[in-house]
């Protein structure tokens, strides 16, 4: 359950660019993308979401993981 702790890390997104291949973090319960360092949401403990679950979008973050 949010609490709004989450609030205090919430990511800016620029455009045309990758979140997860930014190190930006999706908490699914809170429904909002994080720039945190651990696993699990500050706010409500969940495990957040590193990668995307879009076809198309798991194939941009693969290539970019490549060329890094």
């Amino acid at each position: 359950m949010c609490r709004g702790i989450c609030e205090r890390f919430k990511a800016k997104w620029f455009l045309h660019t990758d979140r997860y291949a930014n190190g930006q973090k999706r908490c699914n319960e809170c429904g909002i993308f994080i720039s945190w360092d651990g696993r699990h949401c500050p706010c409500c403990g969940m495990m957040l979401r590193t990668k995307p679950r879009n076809k198309d979008n798991k194939q941009k973050y693969n290539l970019k993981l490549k060329n890094k």
